[in-house]
């Protein structure tokens, strides 16, 4: 697991000749919600907001970012990123993004959520902007870790719990 752990860290944040995304969703009991967590590379990213119509010179995590990236990002989030918890398709609130050196991790929480017995998710991070992108998705729902991955063709991933 440390193997993989380490092989991901270095994939993440290594120069790449490859697309991946990560998206980490936990079920918090406590607070009724689902927290969730995107990395993209952020030099994709920006490849991608601008093909979704975002101003040219989008800066993510500089100076000279503008001041309306953020509506840019929470738009494709929700373009991109699907839920649906026990058959019940779920909106999520967009709560901001870090730039962590050549990554932007993006966060967005779904709130009453009490129990799930059933996730499906729709991601298509990227994938109209890269062909060979692949978008991994951790799960740790009831304390179970479950993961999947999509691609090109197939973003839907379906857990039960």
């Amino acid at each position: 697991m440390k193997a993989f752990i380490l092989s991901l860290t270095f994939i993440l944040f290594a120069p790449h000749e490859f697309h991946l995304s990560l998206t980490e969703i936990n079920h918090n009991p406590d607070k009724k919600s689902l927290e969730i967590a995107v990395k993209l590379f952020t030099d994709d990213l920006t490849v991608a907001l601008k093909q979704a119509g975002a101003p040219t010179q989008m800066e993510l995590g500089t100076e000279n970012e503008p001041p309306e990236a953020n509506e840019y990002i929470e738009s494709y989030l929700k373009a991109h990123l699907k839920l649906v918890v026990n058959g019940k398709p779920i909106d999520f609130a967009y709560l901001g993004k870090e730039a962590e050196l050549d990554a932007t991790w993006c966060f967005v929480e779904v709130k009453d959520v009490k129990k799930v017995q059933s996730l499906q998710v729709e991601n298509s991070f990227l994938i109209e902007a890269f062909d060979d992108q692949t978008n991994m998705v951790n799960l740790n729902i009831n304390g179970r870790k479950k993961s999947g991955l999509s691609r090109k063709g197939n973003t839907k991933l379906k857990f039960e719990f």
